[in-house]
């Protein structure tokens, strides 16, 4: 049986979701829509579902892919600590966020859409998906900045 690969380095995690910052930050960006589908059958309610933009999709697909949405972690309780509070909320705690602290913010929403249609587009609402980003952007430019002697 062939061996997993080897997790994506960091740098390329981390290009491969800031590679979607610019667009998250244009003010006409639309993350998608929400769609009410025809009831077919009189009496019978179709509950609307939230349709992620081509962009948005792709955005969600790479954060699967490259490692952000963690597998094996106990989302529904982390989203509720303190911790994960004080990143979501306070700008001040998320601009010092770890890259293992931002892929549980991109875990917690990425999952909770799944059960909570829209959580993801409420997260980008609020500008949280876009902070998040620019955090990335920024330990990024850390990782990437030549070294001073």
């Amino acid at each position: 049986m062939p061996e997993d690969p080897s997790p994506t380095p960091l740098q390329e995690r981390l290009r491969g979701i800031v590679a979607f910052l610019s667009s998250f930050q244009t003010p006409d960006f639309n993350f998608g829509h929400w769609t009410q589908p025809p009831s077919d059958k009189q009496g019978v309610i179709m509950l609307p579902y939230f349709s992620l933009s081509e962009v948005a999709g792709l955005f969600v697909q790479r954060a699967y892919d490259l490692g952000w949405v963690i597998r094996d972690f106990d989302w529904g309780t982390w989203m509720q600590t303190p911790e994960a509070k004080s990143l979501r909320d306070d700008l001040q705690v998320l601009t010092q966020a770890t890259p293992e602290q931002l892929a549980r913010l991109l875990t917690v929403y990425s999952r909770q859409d799944r059960f909570s249609e829209g959580a993801l587009e409420a997260a980008f609402e609020s500008g949280l998906l876009t902070r998040v980003l620019e955090r990335a952007a920024v330990i990024l430019n850390e990782i990437e900045r030549p070294q001073r002697s």
